[in-house]
C-alpha cells in the first residue's frame, strides 16, 4: 500500500474520543447486515481483546488472499499481525471488523481499515475477507460502512491501491464510483473517491443487492 500525502495546515483532526463515539454510533445503527447466503453479520470497531479471534480469521485466509491484501508475502507470525490490527492508532486509523456466530461462538470473518493523513483530508482504504466468506457481499458491506465512517471522520477523499489480479475489490470500488487507474508498469491499480453526504445514506443491504460479485 502507498502512503497518503499530508498537509497538516488544511484541517484539524477530530478528538479521538469523538471519533470513537461516532464509530460506535454508526456501527450500532447500521452495522447489522445479511450476506448473500443469509449469514447475519455485525460490523463494529475492532477491540484489543479481539486478538485471538483476529488470529483465527487470518489463519482462515489463504496465502493468496494475504498477498493480495498486503502486496507482499507475510513472513511474520500471524499472531503478531493480529496484535497490530487490534491496536490501531486512534488518531490515524479506523479499523472495522465483521463478526458472526459459528456454532454458537463469535468469529471474525473480515476486516477493513481507513488510514488517514495527519490533516484527515484523505484516507487510504484496505480490506481483507477470510476465504470461506468471499463472494458473499461482505466486502461490499465493509466498504459502504467505511465510506460512511470517512465522512464522519472528516475525510474528503478515500484512496486505495491494489494488485490488478484483485478483481473482487476492484469491482466493488468501481460500483461505488471510484476513479480507477491502472499502471501495468508498476503492476498496481489505484482508485480514489471524493466523499459526499450520499455515501453516508447508502445502506449496506442496498449495496449487497447491487453487487453480483462481493468480496
Amino acid at each position: 500500500m502507498g502512503t497518503v500525502g499530508s498537509d497538516p495546515s488544511r484541517s484539524v483532526a477530530p478528538e479521538s474520543a469523538e471519533i470513537a463515539d461516532a464509530v460506535r454510533d454508526i456501527c450500532d445503527r447500521d452495522g447489522h447486515c445479511r450476506l448473500q447466503d443469509g449469514t447475519e453479520v455485525r460490523l463494529r470497531p475492532i477491540e484489543p481483546t479481539d486478538a485471538r479471534l483476529c488470529n483465527a480469521m487470518l489463519e482462515a485466509c489463504s496465502r493468496k488472499s494475504l498477498y493480495l491484501r498486503y502486496e507482499r508475502i507475510i513472513s511474520e507470525p500471524l499472531d503478531e499481525l493480529s496484535k497490530r490490527l487490534c491496536s490501531p492508532d486512534s488518531d490515524a486509523e479506523l479499523t472495522v471488523v465483521a463478526e458472526t456466530q459459528i456454532d454458537g461462538s463469535s468469529a471474525l470473518i473480515g476486516v477493513a481499515q481507513l488510514l488517514a493523513d495527519p490533516a484527515h483530508r484523505a484516507a487510504e482504504y484496505a480490506l481483507l475477507v477470510a476465504d470461506p466468506w468471499q463472494s458473499k457481499g461482505l466486502g461490499s458491506a465493509l466498504t459502504d460502512c467505511c465510506l460512511r465512517l470517512a465522512t464522519i471522520w472528516g475525510v474528503a477523499r478515500v484512496v486505495a491501491e491494489f494488485l490488478p489480479e484483485n478483481m473482487r475489490i476492484i469491482r466493488i470500488l468501481e460500483n461505488r464510483e471510484f476513479d480507477m487507474t491502472c499502471d501495468m508498469q508498476e503492476h498496481v491499480v489505484s482508485g480514489q473517491k471524493e466523499i459526499s453526504p450520499r455515501d453516508v445514506n447508502d445502506p449496506p443491504d442496498a449495496a449487497l443487492l447491487r453487487d453480483e460479485v462481493g468480496c
